[in-house]
């Protein structure tokens, strides 16, 4: 045999010790023996990961060795490392899930142990979508406001055990409105989210993995209703013609505000007359019927005015109804004029102290002909004396002089509508004989 090939038989000789040294090392569980496997977790994400322990004992129960050799296995993602020497009797790995889902059957085995008939060597992981048990969704808030709105859609995914699972892709489904995202993935509470926007009442679902949640309803709520009408404060009708008074120039109306059949609950309402004031009403439980006086024009054309009662619900919806109030110019109308006439004796001379008078009213009407209505009249009898009476015909005694005394006599007649006029006369008190 050549030098060369005596050294390379050498060489071959010597690896092959060092590997069987090597396997003759290699410490690994006594026949009889149990594993048993747990994780930290037995449900995971796509890409997510739990730590694994063997915990491996003798057939009295005790520990195996420290540094025996236990072996891990799975059928879905990896472990790491793959293999792993016991201290107290327990080895430890890394379970790292994939993209996929599924269930990985993770398994570990040392020598002649076994996990018995329960298989206790072998655990179940189940990743992503697998995981999926229940999806639960809900709407937040539960309904949109009568011209529409946003409400948040929050997707909850659980596995069998009632665990939170994240990382799972929910997809969102609407039949009207529209979604700001039809798709989320679960954070570590096991939820999803996205936002839904609509005008009109939508039916909306959830699903993950093979599992789609109960449909919610995102309702339309009705906002509040109100309405307001109105009639002149005297008389019948509506208010699109109310004439003002001849006396103030002003005009009073009678409005009636109420809340529609239907309407949402009232937080507040207020009546904004249109002239730069308003009234609260509350909440409208009942009717409200309220009196204003609107100033009329200052010239001969109509001035309008717009009433509107504005409410907001304990939604903090807002709604309102109005109505307009027209009010005309006041009537044209002719001055009053008053005379005075004296009776007995006569109108020139008054004898024996005792002068009866008469006032005469002519014109005034209010409609722009007849004459006014007077509701008082009050006389001055010109010697620091006077009266008041309802009627046109009244007497006065004066003080008996020893000369002749010539009196101013003046009365000042009120009209029903506030309008006043004076008439006089002079006559002539006789002395004394």
């Amino acid at each position: 045999m050549s030098r060369s090939r005596l050294a390379l038989t050498v060489a071959l000789a010597a690896i092959a010790l060092a590997v069987a040294g090597c396997e003759k090392s290699q410490l690994l569980a006594p026949t009889k023996s149990s594993i048993s496997l747990n994780s930290g977790t037995r449900l995971l994400p796509p890409g997510g990961s739990t730590e694994v322990t063997a915990v491996v004992t003798e057939e009295a129960g005790s520990p195996v060795q420290n540094g025996t050799t236990v072996r891990f296995s799975t059928t879905l993602g990896r472990v790491d490392p793959v293999e792993s020497q016991t201290r107290n009797g327990i080895a430890v790995s890394t379970f790292f899930a994939g993209t996929d889902s599924g269930v990985a059957h993770v398994r570990a085995i040392s020598g002649a142990a076994s996990g018995g008939t329960t298989n206790t060597n072998q655990l179940d992981i189940t990743i992503g979508a697998a995981a999926v048990n229940t999806v639960t969704l809900r709407a937040s808030p539960g309904s949109v406001g009568p011209q529409g709105g946003t409400v948040e859609l929050v997707a909850t995914v659980v596995g069998e055990n009632g665990q939170a699972v994240q990382g799972i892709l929910v997809s969102f489904n609407t039949d009207q409105g529209a979604l700001a995202s039809t798709t989320a993935t679960t954070d570590g509470n096991g939820q999803a989210r996205t936002s839904l926007t609509t005008t009109q009442k939508a039916t909306v679902s959830a699903t993950a993995g093979t599992k789609t949640s109960s449909t919610v309803t995102v309702d339309l709520r009705s906002g509040p209703l109100v309405s307001i009408s109105c009639t002149p404060a005297s008389g019948s009708g509506n208010c699109a013609a109310v004439q003002a008074a001849v006396s103030n120039n002003t005009a009073t109306v009678l409005f009636t505000a109420k809340k529609v059949s239907g309407s949402s609950t009232l937080r507040t309402s207020t009546l904004d007359f249109g002239d730069g004031t308003s009234q609260a009403l509350g909440n409208l439980a009942g009717d409200a019927t309220i009196t204003h006086t609107y100033t009329g024009p200052s010239g001969s054309t109509s001035v309008a005015y717009t009433a509107t009662v504005q409410a907001t619900d304990i939604n903090g919806e807002a709604g309102s109804a109005s109505t307009i109030v027209i009010i005309t110019p006041k009537s044209a109308v002719t001055p009053i004029n008053v005379t005075i006439s004296a009776g007995t004796p006569g109108t020139a001379t008054v004898s024996g102290q005792r002068g009866e008078f008469t006032a005469t009213v002519a014109g005034g009407g209010e409609t722009g002909s007849g004459d006014a209505t007077i509701q008082s009249y009050e006389w001055d009898f010109g010697d620091d004396e006077s009266a008041t009476t309802s009627g046109k015909t009244t007497a006065h005694i004066y003080t008996t002089t020893t000369t002749q005394k010539q009196r101013t006599v003046k009365v000042t007649v009120k009209a029903a509508d506030g309008r006043t006029a004076t008439g006089r006369t002079e006559i002539l008190v006789d002395k004394f004989p």
